[in-house]
């Protein structure tokens, strides 16, 4: 493990039982709408996905645009794009969909092509986030939209685990985390940018149910590959957000910062 583009590498290549938790925890649920209500989606839009994963939003975006409207769906793991290709052959979207792996930060589109570009807890994992806006800022027409949604681990609330635990494990676990702030970042990365009128709207819907446990878990993951803290203790702390779960004290809030921004026209 090269700690230093871990937060990078650990998307390009996802050993399989991750794979699995991400198709479950990417799905799109109608409980998860608020996230697109500033985005002003309408029927007959080009929409980008950047970082598409295994289709989820991807497919509602679909829903959205309808059958006069694009989605063309980015991703930098091979594995994620066959996923998402097989989800359009299940469900036959009416829009145009299709997904593209890439290997680097650019998208592959002309200038002021799109109409909106959505971008989901990704920014976190980039090397720089301000190259990421402006390249999503350069693919949107004038009047076009920039639509980021992502987290501020340094809100993250995670019980059963005390406060100490949960520092501890996140600093065993941060070298997969580039901007864990970024949440907080995007209004200002999105105004130099050159993007106008940024709403920005902080939504902390709480998971009692275990939906989003294997966060905590991946986290877990991700500090015994680094090492820094003792076999007993990450079993210590498994175990404790195991029991939580099952005897219903599990409670997992995570802000996702929603901050969408339009270019001026020219």
């Amino acid at each position: 493990m090269n700690r230093d583009s871990y937060y990078r590498d650990h998307w390009v290549e996802i050993d399989e039982h991750r794979l699995e938790n991400y198709e479950a925890m990417f799905e799109w649920h109608p409980r998860m709408a608020p996230l697109l209500e500033s985005a002003n989606l309408e029927a007959g839009l080009n929409v980008v996905d950047y970082g598409c994963g295994p289709g989820g939003l991807s497919m509602e975006l679909a829903r959205r645009v309808g059958a006069n409207g694009q989605v063309l769906g980015l991703d930098l793991n091979a594995d994620m794009v066959v996923l998402a290709h097989e989800r359009v052959a299940r469900e036959a979207p009416a829009a145009d969909v299709r997904f593209e792996q890439i290997e680097n930060d650019r998208i592959p589109l002309d200038d002021n092509t799109a109409d909106c570009v959505i971008c989901k807890s990704v920014l976190e994992y980039v090397t720089d986030p301000a190259a990421n806006i402006a390249e999503f800022a350069r693919v949107v027409k004038p009047g076009g939209r920039v639509h980021v949604i992502d987290s501020d681990w340094h809100m993250l609330v995670a019980e059963p685990l005390d406060d100490d635990t949960l520092t501890a494990l996140f600093g065993a676990a941060n070298h997969a985390y580039r901007t864990p702030r970024i949440g907080r970042r995007l209004y200002g990365l999105m105004r130099a940018a050159g993007l106008v009128d940024i709403d920005v709207r902080v939504l902390a819907a709480p998971d009692t149910r275990g939906v989003r446990a294997p966060i905590l878990l991946h986290m877990v993951g991700y500090a015994r590959e680094a090492g820094t803290l003792a076999e007993d203790v990450l079993d210590a702390i498994e175990a404790r957000i195991e029991a939580g779960l099952r005897d219903g004290r599990f409670l997992l809030i995570l802000p996702q910062f929603v901050v969408s921004g339009i270019l001026p026209a020219a």
